[in-house]
């Protein structure tokens, strides 16, 4: 993968993800994904996050583009993570919860930069408060992978979304919201009506 490219592994999150300008991948062999062999040594450019040209002839790169020479290393696809939580990687649902909203957007930030640099390109979060990382990940505050939130979690009561803590009151429909509701992480709904309502 392409941290293990010593000239790719040097480069700040921000140049890793080429958000502008382009990259030049050289002598490197592609896997992708299809069930075939790696390819022969090829060439790939990439230009704004998007592959321009692949190919086994040398690829003349513009002023600026960053060149990458991968002796005949793997290429591969940036791989997609289908069940992941963006709040509850770093921070446990407890800290989650009940810990300072600031800190857990901090850390999701730190982690969606790991996650990308691991070599995940786009995640699926499938519950929580994930829509704040998302939008300063697509305007270029934080490099991280591409999010698909889904938003809260509705779960029952006791369901495998209740981060309630012990120590809050009962819910009543129409009353109070706990923390969990409050921030975003799960919906409690214990009927068809309380779906709807959700």
């Amino acid at each position: 993968m392409l941290d293990q490219l010593p000239e790719f592994s040097a480069l700040s999150p921000v140049d890793a993800m080429g958000q502008s300008g382009s990259t030049l991948f050289q002598n490197v062999r592609i896997f992708d994904g299809s069930g075939s062999p790696l390819s022969e040594p090829m060439n790939v450019l990439v230009i704004d996050n998007i592959i321009q040209l692949i190919s086994t002839d040398s690829i003349t790169p513009n002023v600026g583009t960053v060149i990458i020479d991968g002796g005949g290393r793997t290429l591969m696809p940036g791989l997609i993570d289908a069940h992941w939580h963006t709040m509850l990687i770093r921070p446990t649902p407890a800290q989650s919860i009940v810990g300072d909203v600031g800190y857990n957007n901090i850390t999701a930030g730190v982690e969606a930069t790991d996650t990308l640099m691991r070599g995940f390109t786009t995640v699926r979060d499938v519950g929580g408060p994930a829509f704040g990382l998302k939008q300063a990940i697509d305007d270029g505050t934080v490099p991280g992978p591409r999010i698909y939130p889904s938003g809260a979690m509705i779960t029952i009561t006791s369901g495998h979304g209740d981060f309630r803590q012990l120590s809050e009151l009962p819910r009543t429909i129409g009353g109070h919201l706990s923390r969990m509701e409050q921030i975003g992480g799960a919906l409690v709904a214990d009927s068809p009506d309380e779906v709807r309502v959700r």
